[in-house]
């Protein structure tokens, strides 16, 4: 069956490009003292219940006045720009327990808690953690390097930051929308290698765990569907995936992937934000591509740390069910663990 191919501008909030946003501060929520009593109420509910972050519901961490700014976050996140920060949870106020608890009380709220990574966990550091550098399979996340602009495998990717860089660490994001109409635009030629996919590479987190493991279907890097373009996109994992299934990209399909790169990096499209302790970013994965500069920790030891949680939304009617099946899926345990401060592998 042909895949069906959206051959016109897409007009409405999703395809926006950064200069749009440069007066525009709406996509930032600030947190206000109603709204810290009542995390913090549901935070005291949560320890007399007897739970911990990673057990309760959103239910066992009601918000009676907060909800309806999280319900104007979730309309947001589906069908407005597809991004917002949450600003201002004071957390010199709380211990590292009370911060996760609070944390997760607010991913609960967005959706289901995914986890992203073999080991299960649904709450990771994303800090340096000083792996080889020769690793194949490393993730650019628990490096200080540069991260190249992705999408990750969740409707949602949620980022708490504990800590930021002495310098670097800068957030971009990029609207995969304004995205798809630059190549109608500029290079319809492209869209039908990026409709029809790639393979990509596991990394060794597949079902088999295998290091060499690649999708067993081509992955789109678009897919149209419910009058919505998705997106999903690494391109390093797709480079790697060509050459582990043993079929070299084509000229086309290279120039495809480079030009999405380019396009999603160009000043006139991003969007750049520095995130301070206590705010948080979330993005739907499917409107939003997000990359990160480089950075240097500070000299007494400090390391820039962000929690991040990968979250699917309810009743969302985005994706077909194929591109669902793999965008949605996280990283599956493989086994289970109690993840610590210190780090885990993500």
């Amino acid at each position: 069956m042909k895949k069906l191919i959206l051959r016109e501008r897409v007009t409405d909030a999703t395809a926006w490009k950064g200069p749009d946003l440069q007066n525009d501060t709406s996509w930032i929520y600030h947190l206000d003292a109603t709204d810290l009593e009542d995390l913090q109420n549901a935070c005291e509910h949560v320890k007399r219940e007897g739970l911990r972050w990673g057990e309760f519901t959103k239910e066992q961490f009601p918000l009676p006045r907060l909800s309806a700014k999280l319900a104007d976050i979730d309309k947001q996140i589906r069908h407005g720009r597809g991004f917002v920060v949450i600003r201002g949870l004071p957390l010199n106020k709380y211990d590292d327990e009370q911060t996760r608890t609070l944390y997760w009380g607010l991913g609960a709220h967005l959706g289901q808690i995914i986890s992203h990574n073999v080991k299960g966990d649904t709450m990771a550091p994303v800090t340096d953690l000083g792996l080889k550098s020769d690793d194949p399979n490393r993730r650019n996340n628990t490096t200080n390097q540069i991260l190249d602009p992705h999408t990750d495998l969740a409707d949602v990717v949620m980022l708490l930051c504990i800590e930021k860089a002495k310098e670097g660490g800068i957030s971009s994001l990029s609207s995969s929308v304004a995205i798809h109409n630059e190549i109608l635009e500029n290079h319809p030629e492209y869209l039908e290698v990026l409709y029809d996919g790639f393979y990509h590479d596991y990394r060794g987190y597949g079902p088999s765990g295998d290091p060499n493991e690649v999708t067993e279907t081509r992955i789109p890097v678009f897919e149209y569907n419910n009058g919505r373009v998705n997106c999903a996109f690494a391109k390093k994992i797709i480079e790697t995936g060509a050459r582990k299934h043993g079929v070299p990209l084509t000229e086309l399909q290279q120039a495809a992937i480079e030009y999405v790169h380019e396009l999603a990096i160009r000043e006139d499209m991003r969007i750049d934000m520095m995130l301070e302790p206590g705010d948080i970013q979330i993005i739907n994965n499917y409107m939003t591509l997000h990359a990160r500069t480089n950075y240097i920790d500070h000299d007494d030891g400090r390391k820039r740390y962000l929690l991040r949680m990968w979250v699917n939304l309810p009743d969302s009617m985005q994706l077909s069910p194929d591109f669902a099946k793999f965008v949605r899926r996280g990283i599956p345990a493989q086994e289970k663990t109690t993840e610590t401060l210190a780090g885990a592998a993500v």
